[in-house]
């Protein structure tokens, strides 16, 4: 069987599930990497008006085609005018961030031919400190999340932390090293605490960033976090 790129498959797919009933579009997950363009897919012979828009509010307009043009009507939310002439109506988003995570619509003559949930896949960092040092956690998102501790020779993760509408609430082991400014939470950590801490959204149990900390003997000054995708972590200057 001939392969095919993952766009050109999630096309097909769309194509062979949705096209053949227009007007009662499955939703569908679509992962994208933070601030990294990503495609919605939508495929459809569409000679009308061809738009995409936000599922539970469909005056909430992103992107529109009809015969002449293709226009853009929120900013990063494009659709290809040569591409909707050839059937292609599927949506860019340039800049994807948390506030986008929606369940998008595409419609070609108020027929529904794709419902797709954007998601954005969790950050991966890798962290080596000493004990005694202090983890700075990334909570810049406009949830309420948990903190969940799996320790290197453990199977199952602990919440250690709840963040609620700005407040943030401990376990007894953790509240006298933890603290909370602004969208950053600081955490104390000793020898012995080396395993992942996984920012977690407390609603729908999504994955938002996940460190892999290694912490080594003695106190000295922090090392720098680096992702996976880069080279192995810098020990910063003194």
């Amino acid at each position: 069987m001939p392969s095919c790129s993952v766009h050109h498959c999630v096309l097909f797919l769309l194509t062979l599930t949705l096209t053949t009933d227009p007007g009662a579009a499955t939703e569908f997950p679509i992962y994208a990497k933070l601030h990294q363009p990503v495609i919605l897919p939508c495929e459809a012979p569409c000679s009308g008006r061809a738009k995409w828009s936000l599922d539970s509010k469909r005056d909430v307009v992103f992107a529109r085609c009809d015969q002449t043009s293709c226009t853009s009507v929120q900013q990063g939310f494009n659709m290809s005018h040569d591409q909707y002439k050839r059937g292609d109506l599927s949506l860019t988003i340039t800049n994807p961030d948390y506030s986008m995570r929606k369940t998008y619509t595409c419609e070609c003559s108020q027929s529904d031919y794709a419902t797709v949930r954007l998601r954005i896949s969790p950050v991966f960092s890798a962290v080596q400190m000493r004990s005694g040092e202090d983890l700075k956690l990334d909570l810049s998102v406009p949830e309420s999340v948990e903190v969940i501790y799996r320790g290197s020779d453990s199977a199952d993760g602990v919440q250690i932390c709840t963040v609620t509408d700005r407040t943030l609430e401990c376990n007894t082991e953790y509240t006298p090293r933890t603290s909370l400014s602004n969208s950053e939470l600081t955490l104390r950590v000793w020898r012995g605490e080396s395993g992942t801490y996984t920012i977690r959204n407390l609603d729908y149990k999504e994955d938002i960033r996940v460190y892999a900390v290694s912490v080594s003997v003695g106190v000295g000054s922090p090392l720098a976090v680096s992702r996976f995708s880069d080279s192995a972590p810098v020990r910063s200057s003194s």
